[in-house]
């Protein structure tokens, strides 16, 4: 289930539910050579900040393999491919020309963070992983050819413009 919830957070940061949000500064806050005072409002603005390439290099790019990695399981007679998670200081294989650097999970934050962030995240990205792996188990997901996400602002959240068209197939396995 690594790999699955590495689609999950992947489509998270390329997509986060919620673009952006606002806090009010508690204490005031130093960032470089400024002060900003308790009381400002502050943006944060999830979006760019999952699209920074100072915290996901290939930001554009939609690469589950930043949150996890083939594990090594020479040993194991026909273990298939496993994954395991993978971590910022985890650069195996950096020398090999389809290299993905780790994500900086610290920027992460399409659930907010903080003392504020979503209490229901946990469970969320687990009921995703445990949905999804139920239906990809009997069931194929494509895009339609030529579709282009068109995310949207729909009040606080967003969504796709026009819903998301896929093809559904039965799996022959099941």
């Amino acid at each position: 289930l690594h790999y699955i919830r590495a689609v999950v957070y992947e489509a998270l940061r390329l997509y986060p539910p919620a673009p952006q949000t606002m806090r009010v500064l508690e204490r005031p806050l130093k960032l470089h050579n400024h002060t900003i005072p308790a009381g400002v409002k502050v943006f944060v603005p999830i979006w760019e900040i999952h699209r920074d390439p100072n915290n996901f290099p290939r930001p554009l790019e939609f690469l589950p393999e930043r949150w996890v990695r083939r594990k090594d399981n020479k040993n194991e007679e026909g273990a298939g491919i496993q994954w395991e998670e993978r971590y910022e200081d985890d650069n195996h294989g950096s020398t090999g020309e389809g290299f993905v650097p780790p994500a900086n999970r610290d920027a992460f934050v399409a659930f907010s963070a903080g003392a504020r962030n979503c209490l229901g995240q946990k469970l969320a990205i687990q009921e995703s992983v445990t949905l999804l792996a139920i239906l990809l188990r009997c069931l194929k997901f494509d895009i339609v050819p030529g579709y282009v996400p068109q995310p949207r602002k729909a009040g606080p959240i967003q969504r796709p413009h026009g819903g998301v068209p896929l093809i559904i197939q039965r799996r022959t396995s099941c």
